[in-house]
């Protein structure tokens, strides 16, 4: 399904060697299948932001582990990869008066994409973009 509706957890990490590995290896104990993840650095901390698919609830081991983290419903977006699919994407969410806080993702070697948005409202962009046509 090349649309659908995914959960993203932010979870805030003290940014020194290790943390990260210690988070990975967690999820890899409960087997938590992460589809896309993204870390950003801001001085002294961390975000890594992951993605998981809509049926997998993680909000439970991440407190229990000790971290903080806040859930969130994205948009997953699988596709054909193709120059200028991002502006497409962007172009109908920005023709809708969708706001999109944050996107990431990437492509593989095989021509396909995965694409996670974090937008202002999930289910007038899902609707908005499976209108476009673009992912027929």
């Amino acid at each position: 399904m090349p649309l659908s509706i995914v959960k993203q957890y932010s979870v805030f990490l003290v940014n020194e060697p290790g943390t990260l590995k210690n988070v990975a290896e967690i999820l890899m104990r409960e087997k938590v299948n992460i589809i896309a993840l993204s870390q950003g650095v801001h001085y002294d901390a961390a975000t890594f932001r992951l993605a998981v698919t809509h049926d997998q609830e993680i909000s439970h081991i991440l407190t229990r582990a000790g971290f903080t983290s806040v859930k969130t419903e994205a948009i997953c977006i699988e596709t054909k990869d193709r120059p200028g699919l991002i502006l497409d994407i962007s172009s109908v969410l920005t023709k809708h008066n969708i706001n999109i806080a944050a996107i990431y993702g990437s492509a593989t070697s095989d021509g396909q994409s995965r694409w996670i948005a974090i937008v202002n409202n999930i289910t007038k962009a899902l609707n908005a973009l499976e209108e476009s046509g673009m992912f027929n």
